[in-house]
């Protein structure tokens, strides 16, 4: 459920916990929708529930609100109560959530009764993306662990909730859809962070973009009542354990460019500060400091030039040549494997649905510009050339063959040459700075990966 750039399967493995009297302090990768609230809903937060008594323990949502309505948040409810009927009606065995041996019973109270004294707050979540609004969301929310939203501080060093989001090339959207199915289904929107809400609901819209989906967002954030927890520009430093606590250093900024530093002490602190701003940009090949990352494009259609080369094949290259071709662009595609032709039971490893649709539109017989799509090859440096421009030089891999099924049609190469003996040259020559569609490389190995023992 990631936007067209990455997509990453649900991981095998979380931080561990701490042994006693040692803060605990938990990670969200920041980007994924749905998995945001899965493991938001599952974090052992010990400090705030009696210890675990080795009984099953099921979470229902039978009293939880609808977060989908506009405007005053005391107005939540008008215009919902059928909806609300039917989210009570209609439950879904299945959507009970197994918590033994994870979760453990949440106190009651909710409310600091004391033991937050000398904290400034019980929970700092770091990143108002999609996981840190969800897993605050989930943490007030009275149905699940029904902390108040004063003991929850998320910290932001953009200027706006889900600010990530607002840095997507304009024609980038969400590769999953947004449905509202929980009139009738009980089931989640896709792309939605919270239970109860919907990007489609808000948005009406299916693919949304990444300014739409920070509108959301930042609404969800008024309507759970934590947008005033939200504390913008201020970027955390260093985090640091001290006698069974955190104390994270931020720098705020303040008007005219001014800057104060300021401890922040915590019991617990949730790291979800995403992906998009950490592009994996120089460690993929030669030459690459010569490129730009596809991350860096504010809009396909105002890029300047007409003929690019494309580094990386999966749903950032694709999305990237799609956008470039219905801007009357031209692009070459040097892939390490013909993605488009891939079928796996697997979606995270095969073009989703919605981008390979897109790449058939724009290479049928009669759309112009069609992208060339080159696989399988290795790329192996990018060089200047002295007369202007860039030469990608890149070597044939083996050739594939990929097991399609009867109904699907795969995409022979486009307007490119016909693959070469294995381990033998090709130079693409492009007048712009070839785009590096390779990925991300995330906060956490970026910027925190001495917090956690993986």
């Amino acid at each position: 459920s990631l936007p067209a750039r990455i997509q990453v399967p649900l991981p095998s493995w979380t931080a561990p916990a701490p042994p006693p009297q040692q803060p605990a302090l938990t990670m969200l990768v920041g980007v994924s929708m749905t998995l945001a609230l899965q493991v938001s809903m599952a974090l052992a937060l010990q400090a705030m529930a009696p210890p675990w008594d080795g009984h099953r323990h099921r979470h229902h949502h039978r009293h939880a609100r609808p977060l989908m309505a506009a405007g005053d948040p005391d107005d939540a409810d008008v215009g919902l109560a059928l909806l609300t009927r039917l989210l009570d009606e209609d439950r879904d065995p299945a959507l009970e959530i197994d918590t033994t041996g994870v979760i453990e019973d949440v106190d009651a109270r909710g409310s600091d009764d004391g033991t937050d004294a000398g904290l400034d707050a019980a929970v700092l979540i770091v990143g108002a993306g999609a996981a840190g609004i969800g897993c605050a969301v989930s943490l007030t929310d009275s149905d699940v662990f029904g902390l108040e939203a004063s003991r929850v501080t998320i910290l932001e060093r953009g200027d706006t909730i889900g600010a990530s989001f607002r840095t997507w090339p304009e024609e980038m959207r969400f590769i999953s859809p947004s449905f509202n199915q929980a009139g009738w289904t009980n089931s989640f929107d896709l792309n939605s962070v919270a239970h109860g809400s919907s990007p489609a609901y808000t948005l009406h819209a299916q693919h949304p973009s990444g300014a739409q989906y920070a509108d959301y967002l930042a609404e969800l954030a008024g309507l759970a009542r934590i947008r005033d927890r939200v504390q913008l520009r201020t970027e955390v430093v260093r985090i640091v354990p001290v006698d069974g606590v955190f104390d994270v250093h931020v720098r705020a900024r303040c008007a005219e460019g001014v800057s104060r530093e300021e401890t922040l002490r915590a019991r617990y602190v949730v790291w979800a500060a995403g992906e998009f701003q950490y592009p994996r940009e120089s460690c993929c090949v030669a030459g690459a400091e010569l490129c730009m990352h596809n991350s860096r494009v504010r809009s396909w259609a105002s890029l300047p030039g007409d003929d690019f080369v494309l580094i990386g094949g999966y749903e950032s290259g694709v999305d990237a040549a799609v956008n470039l071709a219905k801007a009357g662009k031209q692009s070459t595609l040097l892939s390490s494997s013909a993605t488009w032709n891939v079928q796996t039971a697997d979606p995270s490893t095969e073009l989703s649905p919605y981008t390979a649709e897109r790449l058939r539109d724009v290479t049928a017989a009669g759309f112009s510009p069609r992208p060339r799509l080159l696989a399988p090859l290795r790329v192996v440096r990018v060089e200047r050339v002295e007369g202007g421009g860039f030469h990608v030089v890149a070597t044939w891999k083996a050739a594939e063959d990929f097991q399609v099924s009867q109904h699907r049609k795969t995409l022979a190469e486009i307007g490119g040459a016909t693959a070469g003996a294995e381990g033998s040259e090709v130079v693409v020559h492009t007048p712009q700075p070839p785009v590096l569609c390779t990925g991300f490389e995330g906060s956490v190995a970026s910027a925190a990966r001495d917090l956690f023992h993986f």
